[in-house]
């Protein structure tokens, strides 16, 4: 795990310096961890739309620390998707990492004018031949429905955005058809995720 942190830290770092390069505006930036990172813009024609903050590995230690990149961007709409790595890569109790997430929609609120919605932890499919159990690591289900259920008591319907659901089988694990590895999502996995970010922006 020791090596994992240090590739992720190196790109976190790289991550940082392009996004202090960007000067274009958008309506929206979506912030978080490899779930926004590895989400093709292009794909699903959202790249005039929506700037990509996503740094593969990030958690929300990370977010808070880099938050000053999202508010000189002046958005009109922030989507948080971060969380699940809280889980293998800090320390932080689950209560911290939920609290770490509003504290993060807090200070965009403070420093911009947008609309800040926050999306679900998404599940994940374990002892699959396709899981890669380095990357789920001790990452478990219930664990995860728990911030998502805390996480939806303490914000608005509004502004929460539930993909997990979407993303299940009848086993209530990550459906198989959606993912690559157990954790991360394929383009099929993506079509769900992406829904909830084309409301958002349509409705606004």
């Amino acid at each position: 795990m020791s090596d994992i942190k240090k590739i992720i830290e190196e790109d976190y770092k790289r991550k940082v310096k392009k996004f202090e390069q960007l000067t274009e505006e958008r309506k929206a930036v979506i912030i978080g961890d490899s779930m926004v990172a590895y989400l093709n813009l292009n794909k699903y024609n959202l790249e005039n739309l929506v700037i990509n903050q996503g740094i593969a590995g990030d958690t929300t230690l990370g977010v808070l620390k880099r938050l000053h990149l999202v508010h000189r961007l002046k958005p009109s709409i922030v989507i948080i998707s971060v969380g699940s790595n809280d889980m293998v890569l800090t320390n932080l109790s689950f209560d911290k990492t939920i609290k770490n997430i509003l504290k993060i929609k807090k200070e965009i609120e403070s420093n911009t004018e947008a609309n800040v919605y926050v999306m679900s932890l998404t599940p994940v499919l374990r002892d699959s031949p396709i899981t890669n159990s380095e990357y789920v690591s001790n990452r478990e289900n219930r664990d995860i429905q728990f911030i998502n259920e805390e996480l939806k008591s303490r914000l608005k319907e509004s502004e929460f955005l539930l993909v997990y659901d979407d993303l299940l089988d009848d086993e209530k694990n990550l459906n198989i058809d959606y993912t690559t590895d157990g954790i991360h999502l394929n383009p099929k996995g993506y079509e769900k995720y992406v829904t909830h970010i084309k409301k958002i922006i349509k409705q606004e």
